[in-house]
């Protein structure tokens, strides 16, 4: 089985332990009379620039909201910020060659307000890359895993009161024989649970 294959399948698992607490979480109750959702699982699509020609980028990310589960959308726009802790994977490909595979987590900041709201963040992950040598007349596939940081932004539009059309722009910073930087910007589905 493919490395990054397991780290996926981990991700996930992790990801979703939250979720077998959640129905026998004491707030539920809060949560069915018009509370505010604790989980956003995103969809993301959009372009990424690493230092190249531009490529297609994926995003799936799961944001766990941090604190009381108990507030209102009221409550949380009165309170001006709430946290989110995202686990995510994301991933382009240059070719079938050259391939950049992001699992990593990030810790958001989100700002509501009545229908529309703005979030910021930073994160860490691992990038595990695939890419071609050429070695004389021969070319070898090679592969290496490097840690990454990056910085981000957005935006969420509520469409109902479970989902939301999100975008985001993002600046990742990945190690190497000099840092590289990859430039993303992506928009996207939320579901809210």
């Amino acid at each position: 089985m493919k490395p990054w294959i397991k780290i996926i399948a981990l991700v996930v698992a992790v990801s979703c332990l939250p979720l077998a607490t959640y129905g026998q979480d004491d707030d539920r109750e809060d949560y069915e009379a018009g509370g505010v959702p604790s989980y956003a699982l995103g969809f993301g699509l959009g372009l990424v620039d690493p230092e190249g020609p531009t490529e297609p980028y994926y995003s799936v990310a799961l944001r766990i909201r941090m604190g009381r589960h108990d507030r209102d959308r009221e409550d949380l726009q009165a309170e001006g910020m709430q946290g989110f802790i995202e686990p995510e994977i994301g991933y382009w490909e240059r070719d079938a060659g050259n391939s950049d595979m992001l699992a990593g987590v990030n810790l958001i900041g989100v700002v509501p307000f009545r229908r529309v709201d703005y979030s910021f963040g930073v994160g860490a992950g691992i990038h595990f890359l695939d890419f071609q040598v050429q070695q004389g007349l021969d070319v070898i596939d090679d592969s290496d895993e490097r840690f990454g940081v990056n910085a981000q932004f957005g935006i969420d539009l509520h469409m109902t009161d479970n989902l939301t059309a999100f975008g985001t722009g993002r600046f990742d910073l990945v190690e190497g024989n000099e840092f590289e930087l990859q430039n993303k910007v992506y928009l996207g589905l939320r579901a809210l649970f």
